[in-house]
């Protein structure tokens, strides 16, 4: 039997540790993300609370708008922690399949029918890391919803007569954006 040289065996499974560790990245800045999120759910929630609280003691007031806009921030950060998770999801699932893969590249210096197994491996790593990406652009596009609804209430908090309509508070918030 002969055997391969160990280097060009090491070198052809170290392929996919590049996206492995593009993957890690990726990984890390997410969960970051995902914690962020949750300390913004936690807080929104016990914000919540103590809004319901005082309207118990004190009767609603204004109170049912603020709810409303809790309420709606906690649904829509949720669903971006969501995506987050499942950006997640696919980048450790891409991480896997990469790492077996890795590992069917050695096997395939000693049985050749392996190789094909490990170009399946790859492209599958792949599809995932773009799954994982997707559903990043995803969550990316929804961040700036909650800041952009609670600048609304409170614009219309401080000062009522301005204009209602989300299209005018995307002009305040540009508006202020380009100064």
């Amino acid at each position: 039997m002969n055997f391969p040289e160990w280097p060009s065996i090491i070198s052809v499974s170290v392929v996919p540790v590049v996206i492995i560790s593009a993957c890690g990245l990726l990984s890390l800045a997410f969960y970051g993300r995902l914690a962020a999120l949750v300390a913004r759910l936690r807080t929104f929630q016990r914000e919540m609370l103590r809004e319901q609280e005082k309207w118990a003691k004190e009767g609603p007031g204004d109170r049912q708008q603020l709810l409303e806009v809790l309420r709606t921030q906690t649904l829509q950060i949720t669903e971006r922690a969501r995506l987050i998770r499942r950006a997640l999801q696919f980048f450790l699932t891409a991480v896997a399949i990469l790492i077996v893969c890795s590992l069917t590249l050695v096997t395939s210096w000693f049985f050749r029918p392996a190789a094909f197994l490990a170009a399946v491996l790859f492209v599958a790593g792949l599809l995932s890391m773009l799954g994982g990406v997707i559903s990043a652009m995803l969550e990316l596009r929804e961040s700036l919803e909650q800041v952009e609804l609670e600048g609304r209430f409170v614009f219309h908090a401080v000062e009522p007569s301005l204009p209602d309509s989300h299209s005018d508070s995307e002009e305040i918030f540009t508006d202020a954006s380009s100064h």
